[in-house]
């Protein structure tokens, strides 16, 4: 396995700092510390190498890595970490190597005598270099505190030696199936991997992104007037952006169109929370993985609800469906939530709960139709919902499991592999 210096660069990235030896790291980044330091007008605590976390991101090529790094500035100010990038190039050709850059990344703060510095480490591993990765990457971690792992593009299965050496070195690893190109086989395997490696937290930034769409529809039944309707909701319909094109496509933002992974979450979510289990009749149940249309025959048990904290609601028995369909946009990125209906019947009254985007991609407006009278309507800011720099700055706030995700993997799994 070699290892090209500034001599023999072999690969150039301008934005990764400097070419150096692996073992190099440390003396270097020292260096950086020290010069940041002498370039300030006042060099009060600029050369305290502080981190509280580590974080390791794997990139499938130069661009996911590129994207990746220009995130990390959002995070300058909250979570000063030790960053490990990690480039995987999967030619055949190439030979097993090693190129690695450091640089020293400052922001200012209010003004350039408030800074705030992490180091970051870049790595490209090509070859049978890919493998012992894990071994590599170790001694550049800070011992004593968290490793959090961010696998970008589509989730390895598992068996692949990389993923399972760096997730024994992980506290917590975070995916963004946004960017999955085969979504059900992805979140499918994520609910496998979720149970093949239990002392290591898993997420995806897309459970972020419908979080404020889950919340919403549990504020509509915080109403006394309303939660009577909770019991009869038989109905649940989502609808999610996809571009004009027929073919499946990844965007220059790295997003996948037909992507229906935040759909597929929040009816597992929905499902789970009604206390609904799939119908034994499945003849009226369609599913088309290239447009990302799906239906279900559900049925309701008398279990209590979870979307209300009162033990005292309980779901009628009966029929109900959950239906995804696409939604064509042009001014959406694709995968995002663009409708959720869910319909109720009780007593022989129709009450109909609907969030959806109106006008443009921030916004949301929810309304309670009451048989031909609608009772409520309110307008609500999602901007949050696509900063990827604050869905990752609250990924890195937790180690610990998130249960209830990986409950919802198994959920969808579970209505992915139906008949």
């Amino acid at each position: 396995m070699t290892n090209d210096t500034a001599d023999n660069p072999g690969v150039r990235l301008p934005w990764a700092g400097k070419i150096v030896r692996i073992e190099e790291v440390e003396e270097q980044l020292s260096v950086l510390w020290k010069m940041s330091a002498d370039n300030m007008r006042t060099a009060q605590n600029t050369n305290v190498r502080t981190s509280v976390l580590n974080l390791v991101i794997c990139a499938p090529d130069i661009e996911s890595a590129q994207r990746a790094s220009r995130v990390l500035r959002e995070l300058s100010s909250t979570h000063l970490a030790r960053v490990a990038i990690l480039i995987f190039d999967s030619s055949e050709e190439r030979p097993a190597a090693l190129w690695t850059w450091v640089t020293l990344r400052c922001f200012s703060m209010y003004s350039d005598l408030m800074r705030h510095c992490f180091e970051q480490t870049t790595v490209l591993a090509s070859g049978n270099a890919r493998r012992a990765i894990g071994n590599i990457i170790e001694p550049l971690l800070k011992p004593d505190l968290p490793v959090y792992l961010w696998w970008l593009g589509d989730p390895p299965d598992t068996s692949d030696t990389t993923f399972n050496n760096l997730i024994e070195l992980s506290d917590r690893v975070i995916f963004d199936s946004t960017g999955f190109f085969n979504p059900e086989q992805d979140i499918c395997t994520l609910a496998a991997l979720s149970e093949a490696s239990p002392n290591c937290a898993m997420s995806d930034l897309n459970w972020g992104r419908i979080t404020p769409w889950l919340q919403l529809v549990a504020q509509f039944f915080d109403t006394p007037e309303y939660r009577p309707y909770l019991s009869g909701v038989n109905s649940i319909e989502i609808e999610h952006a996809v571009i004009p094109l027929v073919a499946q496509v990844r965007t220059q933002l790295g997003d996948v169109s037909p992507n229906p992974a935040r759909a597929l979450l929040l009816a597992g979510w929905l499902k789970t929370r009604l206390g609904w289990t799939l119908a034994g009749d499945t003849s009226h149940n369609h599913h088309d993985t290239a447009s990302g249309t799906y239906l279900w025959s559900m049925e309701r048990s008398p279990r209590s609800t979870r979307l209300l904290t009162s033990p005292r609601n309980k779901t009628g028995k009966g029929n109900a469906s959950i239906s995804i369909r696409p939604q064509v946009q042009t001014e959406m990125r694709p995968g995002s939530i663009c409708l959720v209906r869910l319909t109720s019947n009780i007593e022989n009254k129709r009450a109909t709960f609907t969030i959806s985007l109106e006008g443009d991609t921030e916004h949301v407006l929810t309304s309670v139709e009451l048989g031909h009278e609608i009772r409520s309507k309110r307008l609500v800011s999602l901007a949050a919902v696509y900063n990827e720099g604050e869905l990752l700055h609250n990924e890195l706030e937790v180690v610990s499991h998130d249960y209830l995700f990986e409950q919802i993997l198994r959920e969808v799994t579970e209505l992915l592999e139906a008949e």
